[in-house]
């Protein structure tokens, strides 16, 4: 089924093109990424797509019958209610039919025999249950408890959340609503590990489209079977998922690449034949004839290639096996602890992954170790001093004020103007592109800043916070770039799969308020979860499996409690042997007798196995 249709969209902002001439369309079971460097308008087009935008040119066609769903805090409608309230309001059909039915069933406690009540109270109960009234509750508990909320936060106000508590209650309401499509601009912020994980696999298997905006190069990987770029004013379609997307895109690169080579040399030939006969009169009809075929072209735009690289180098030092700081029952955290017992060391040539869930004290662990916040108990050594470079997610170390130039060289006095602006090119920094003042760069632009400084300052280890947050794909591969050539240890918190599984050679994982040490990357660590859960699972099968041992007085209380009931079952059925019923009926009767007798059988039975346990007790008295 078809559900969006995009065409021929055109948008301008204050005169200046956004794009132009973008068409798509999506149908029911498409996973699709909307994907290009930051300022491209691919939020502005979402937006534009749920009517929060205005259109310049172009149309936009919904199927009638499907229903949207869009990630925004405006989907919790009261900050009023608790979180509870907010989930429960998708289900009001529900909790309407509930009350429906208990009127009812009290007015039957009333009139027991009355057909029309109990037709009535039948009818509701089979709408409930056919809505899945019975297990809504489990649903709305279970998706809460995925996005990191526990039970006592269910019965808290939204208005005391935090925003990205907030956001993370609008994604679970919006996932209870299962709209026909949804549409997600940048659905893992705010998400940790664990929660992304959960939720790629809840969108693998959703029964509806999803389009969704994000830089998360393994999410799109994971769920989306399409790909839409922004790129040069327009959209490209790829399909497959995103290694699929960047083999198909160069390969249209090379095809782009050799339609432009073969008409420049066409145009180079035409053009050299007017030049050469345009005032020669016998052939001057044969060059006319040559720049009207020129004009008729559709000129082929050469192919242009986004990547850019940082052309950098760290100093290099010899990484060492030794170890150069080392953690031991570590206790860290403001007034009372966010984490106890930490012990961990790090060597000259480790690249450490902090993980764990938002709010379980991986920031704090990294400004203990740089010594921003005193450690609480334990013992942290720097085995020799060491020079840290330290990477803040909020840019605190830029002067807003500053420009590039001056921000280098307020660091650097000692640097000519050549040595700046030789070393800001290298992280693409060109120009005019110095006299910026660093308050009106892009996030990229001042991440790549903050690398250059942390270049000059020639660390010895480097501890970063959150590197890639809120980067284009091109700023984040930048970033794994530099990184990657980074000699010696590194300490890093973040959420970006593909910076730890390049990156890390070793993880902290924080779980329950407890430190894990695991050697290797992010996708090593799940493999290891993997088989641990595969064989806590085989244990509970046999654990299962396993006949239980009963104590044998237990066995013979309960041996005893059946003999009483089926004493009392022959008794009875003895008793209506003598009722009209019965013996006026032949056939009733027969069938009545033959079950007399398997009662009586299994009456006997049963006496035999009392006598052998109590056999068997008196054994075990004597031993």
């Amino acid at each position: 089924m078809n559900i969006l249709t995009v065409s021929k969209l055109r948008k301008e902002f204050y005169g200046n093109l956004l794009y132009d001439h973008v068409s798509f369309e999506l149908n029911s079971s498409d996973k699709v990424a909307l994907i290009g460097n930051n300022g491209v308008g691919k939020t502005t087009l979402l937006k534009m797509i749920v009517g929060e935008e205005t259109i310049d040119d172009g149309a936009i066609h919904w199927n009638k019958q499907a229903s949207i769903g869009y990630l925004s805090q405006t989907v919790l409608t009261n900050l009023d209610h608790t979180l509870w309230d907010e989930m429960v309001e998708e289900f009001k059909h529900l909790v309407h039919l509930e009350k429906e039915i208990h009127i009812v069933s009290v007015k039957l406690e009333q009139n027991p025999h009355d057909e029309v009540l109990l037709q009535r109270l039948s009818r509701l109960q089979h709408t409930y249950e056919s809505n899945g009234g019975y297990d809504y509750i489990v649903k709305i508990k279970s998706i809460l408890h995925q996005f990191g909320f526990t039970t006592d936060m269910f019965y808290r106000k939204v208005e005391t959340f935090s925003g990205g508590e907030k956001t993370r209650a609008a994604f679970a309401k919006l996932l209870l609503q299962k709209p026909n499509l949804l549409i997600l601009d940048e659905p893992t912020n705010h998400l940790d590990l664990q929660i992304i994980d959960w939720l790629e696999e809840h969108l693998i298997r959703y029964d509806g489209a999803v389009l969704l905006v994000t830089h998360d190069k393994t999410f799109i990987s994971r769920v989306c079977n399409k790909i839409i770029e922004l790129d040069q004013f327009t959209s490209h379609i790829y399909h497959g998922n995103f290694a699929q997307y960047q083999e198909e895109k160069m390969k249209r690169y090379e095809t782009i690449l050799k339609q432009y080579t073969k008409q420049k040399k066409e145009l180079e030939h035409l053009m050299y034949f007017v030049e050469r006969f345009r005032y020669n009169a016998k052939r001057a009809s044969i060059a006319q004839d040559r720049l009207k075929k020129v004009a008729k072209m559709h000129i082929v735009d050469p192919p242009k290639q986004n990547k850019r690289k940082v052309k950098l180098e760290f100093v290099k030092k010899r990484p060492t096996k030794e170890i150069i700081i080392e953690a031991e029952s570590l206790s860290i955290g403001y007034e009372s602890p966010l984490l106890k017992g930490i012990t961990f060391q790090v060597r000259g040539f480790d690249k450490i992954a902090i993980i764990g869930p938002n709010g379980s004290g991986k920031t704090t662990l990294l400004k203990t170790l740089l010594g921003k916040i005193p450690s609480l108990h334990g013992r942290l050594e720097f085995v020799r001093p060491m020079k840290l470079g330290y990477f803040d997610q909020s840019q605190e170390r830029l002067h807003k004020e500053k420009t590039i130039f001056q921000e280098i060289h307020d660091a650097n006095p000692t640097m000519t103007n050549f040595e700046i602006r030789s070393v800001a090119a290298r992280f693409l920094f060109i120009g005019d592109d110095l006299d910026k003042q660093i308050s009106v760069l892009s996030g990229g632009e001042k991440v790549r800043l903050v690398l250059l400084l942390l270049m000059l300052e020639r660390p010895d280890v480097l501890v970063l916070d959150e590197p890639t947050n809120h980067l284009d794909m091109e700023t984040r591969e930048i970033v794994e770039d530099v990184l990657e050539q980074f000699s010696g240890p590194i300490l890093f918190v973040s959420h970006d799969r593909s910076l730890i599984n390049r990156i890390a050679t070793k993880l902290l994982v924080i779980k329950q308020k407890q430190l894990r040490e695991f050697v290797g990357n992010y996708q090593s660590y799940k493999e290891m979860l993997s088989i641990e859960e595969s064989r806590k699972s085989v244990e509970r099968k046999k654990k299962l499996q396993r006949p239980k041992t009963v104590p044998l007085s237990k066995r013979i209380n309960q041996v005893e409690v059946k003999i009483d009931e089926v004493t009392q079952i022959v008794k009875k059925m003895k008793d209506q042997a003598f009722l009209p019923e019965f013996y006026m009926d032949h056939t009733k009767m027969k069938e009545h007798m033959d079950e007399l007798e398997k009662q009586k059988k299994l009456l006997y039975d049963l006496e035999q196995q009392y006598l052998h346990l109590l056999e068997e007790l008196e054994r075990e008295v004597h031993q």
